[in-house]
């Protein structure tokens, strides 16, 4: 039996090098508190759930004419979006016969006790906190890359041939949003033509000489309302981001973007006063998982919008509501259960403008 855990071939059991589990280094990714500084967290939230957004007036003011004016009815625009919230479930299982000969013999209980994992340090020191990172991670990639119709490139999808689409096809995320968006108007858009290269190479190299071209253009070519709202910010993603600094610091006389870390690898700058944030887990995740062996799906991408429009809606009180772990003394095995509900939003489609 396979136990859910460390892959443990790659770590020598008994060298007298490591027997204190808490000194494992592990790799730092996303941190499990931070999703709301990318995402508005919207919790307790329902499939079929309302989410109303509340416009300005429209035109106000005339010729002031005396005594007995003309009273208007001008009403304040509103739209609405509905919530599309489905189910999301991490089930796991540790057998303790699969721990025996490695570095987590030295954690174990002894005689009947032996199986039950439970207040074990590799449980709720190792694995536990990697599963919360992992879920946040998770809630990144459907958040962002669900696609209820997502298939693999051998029939029609952008998948990467071998990827199991039903870790994409839970709800519609952000960027599927985004494409019917921009179907609709396609000036909401700003094509990048490196994405369009044969090979991830020519779409590598050729990016570096469009990222301030493109950054221009998303700002020109995005609407008043976007223009003046308080809280704009430019998301995208590393390998943009990285062509836009090496341009600016070759042909732009050392100008900067003057970055500022945040946590997880993403980090802050501005350029023309607009907030850049950096996320190379969208990077991760195209790379990984979309395109073909020869070249990624749209590899350099942008929204710019405000701080609050992209929304992640959760079942649950929190960002995580935690996992439930239990021993079943029938099976002697450990079992780790993860659930929750969640679905994504761009609550305003005025309110973006995207580069891809």
């Amino acid at each position: 039996m396979a136990s859910s855990g460390l892959y443990f071939t790659n770590i020598t059991p008994d060298n007298g090098a490591v027997r204190d589990l808490n000194k494992l280094i592990f790799k730092d990714v996303l941190s499990v508190d931070r999703i709301g500084r990318i995402l508005n967290v919207f919790p307790r939230v329902f499939n079929g759930d309302k989410l109303d957004v509340i416009g300005e007036f429209g035109l106000l003011g005339k010729a002031d004419t005396g005594c007995s004016p003309t009273y208007a009815t001008d009403t304040i625009a509103t739209t609405e979006k509905t919530w599309d919230i489905a189910s999301w479930l991490i089930a796991e299982k540790i057998c303790w016969a699969d721990l025996e000969g490695t570095l987590v013999k030295y954690a174990l209980n002894t005689g009947t006790d032996i199986a039950d994992l439970d207040g074990n340090v590799y449980l709720e020191n190792i694995v536990l906190p990697r599963l919360e990172l992992a879920i946040y991670k998770m809630l990144m990639r459907l958040a962002f890359f669900a696609d209820k119709s997502a298939d693999t490139t051998a029939n029609a999808g952008v998948l990467k041939v071998g990827t199991d689409k039903t870790y994409f096809t839970l709800t519609d995320g952000i960027w599927k949003q985004i494409y019917s968006i921009v179907s609709g108007d396609a000036a909401r858009r700003v094509t990048i033509a490196a994405n369009a290269e044969d090979t991830i190479a020519e779409q590598m190299n050729n990016i570096q000489s469009q990222a301030v071209d493109v950054l221009n253009d998303l700002i020109n070519g995005a609407k008043p309302a976007l223009r003046q709202a308080e809280d704009q910010v430019i998301y995208l993603t590393q390998s943009l981001a990285d062509a836009l600094e090496v341009q600016l610091l070759s042909t732009y006389y050392g100008s900067d973007l003057h970055w500022q870390d945040l946590f997880g690898g993403i980090r802050e700058g501005r350029y023309r006063g607009i907030k850049l944030r950096v996320m190379p887990i969208w990077d991760e995740i195209i790379q990984t998982y979309e395109g073909t062996a020869t070249a990624y799906n749209l590899p350099h991408r942008a929204i710019y919008t405000t701080e609050r429009n992209l929304a992640l809606g959760i079942n649950g009180a929190s960002e995580f509501d935690g996992v439930d772990v239990f021993f079943d003394r029938t099976t002697q095995l450990n079992h780790i259960i993860a659930r929750d509900k969640m679905g994504a939003l761009v609550v305003a489609n005025d309110l973006i403008q995207v580069a891809y």
